[in-house]
């Protein structure tokens, strides 16, 4: 997918949707209403709706050609001859049934950009345990396996969205609320007795290297010199309050290289929508970056606790909000928001 030169590119948003009950309609019609073109509306999550629509169960039940079961203790491999279990079958129709009922709510409207947020490799290594129990980071060729069929299946994840959703555009985020304990070889065996081995911080790189090459990914990483080097098809990632000083000119030469960058928004209802692009905007020109450049920044907002109806609607504003003003400098630089 080839990307618009910086300055005719808006600046996007969009908000993760994660929904507190499983009113699927209402929560899609909301994203889709408030997070329209050129903005992205993500596949809303359901956490309390049991196997279905969550980044983990996404990822863990669209492994390509590893089959997979719920057992009281997670989801784990089966082996190649026991095939899926029910659970695993009723996720995936979950996932396929949400696509639907996006396509209908969409009605002749182009889906445009389409986010999906799934879980990476390195959190699935903790999270997706082995026949017998342990999780998958115990065993190397587990591993290995597991990291090819992911990055084979998230994109098979992407093209069945696009397949179903005329005019769609979607991107893979990859949520890694792990990383650092799997880097680290902080993740314990299932007694909790003992510590497994860590998954090397390049390995993880090259998963992710794997599925961007397949299909637009962008990654949650920090900015910071300890950051490994991620692929051009991601994004760096910062908190609306901002990164620390130094990260700041980590982030002006990803800029300058062609990346693209996240900003996570806080849940600050007290400061105003130009008070808070105005956090994101002046650090970014006060290094010398472009105005225009403001075209390659997306805006997200939606913490990752459920939300109602009223909460979701008020996290898409926020974040869309935000991502216009910051438009505004794009096209006006700072004296558009005073």
């Amino acid at each position: 997918m080839s990307e618009p030169a910086a300055g005719e590119s808006p600046v996007t948003a969009t908000s993760l949707g994660v929904c507190a009950d499983e009113q699927r309609e209402e929560s899609t019609r909301i994203l889709r209403g408030e997070l329209g073109a050129p903005h992205a509306a993500a596949l809303p999550e359901f956490p309390s709706a049991g196997p279905g629509t969550t980044p983990l169960t996404r990822a863990v039940t669209h492994l390509s050609g590893l089959p997979v079961e719920l057992s009281p203790h997670g989801w784990r491999l089966t082996g190649h001859r026991a095939g899926d279990d029910a659970a695993a079958r009723f996720a995936r129709s979950s996932h396929r049934s949400l696509v639907a009922l996006t396509a209908d709510v969409l009605g002749e409207t182009p889906a445009g950009p389409t986010v999906v947020r799934v879980t990476g490799p390195a959190t699935l290594m903790a999270s997706l345990l082995l026949p017998g129990g342990e999780p998958v980071l115990q065993d190397p060729g587990a591993v290995r396996d597991v990291a090819q069929a992911w990055a084979f299946g998230m994109a098979e994840l992407a093209a069945g969205i696009d397949s179903s959703l005329p005019g769609a555009e979607t991107v893979v985020h990859v949520h890694e609320p792990l990383l650092e304990q799997v880097t680290g070889g902080r993740v314990r065996s299932s007694s909790g007795f003992r510590e497994l081995p860590a998954w090397d911080q390049s390995a993880v790189s090259a998963a992710w290297q794997r599925l961007a090459g397949l299909s637009p990914t962008w990654l949650p990483l920090k900015a910071g010199p300890s950051s490994e080097p991620v692929p051009q098809a991601s994004a760096l990632l910062f908190d609306e309050a901002g990164p620390v000083p130094g990260d700041w000119e980590e982030i002006a030469g990803w800029v300058e290289s062609g990346g693209r960058v996240v900003v996570r928004l806080r849940r600050d209802g007290a400061r105003s929508v130009a008070e808070r692009a105005l956090r994101i905007a002046q650090p970014w020109r006060s290094l010398g970056l472009s105005a225009a450049a403001l075209g390659q920044v997306m805006v997200v907002a939606g913490p990752d606790e459920a939300l109602g109806a009223a909460g979701l609607r008020r996290s898409a504003v926020a974040a869309r909000d935000v991502a216009d003003a910051l438009d505004v400098v794009r096209h006006d630089d700072l004296d558009g928001l005073h």
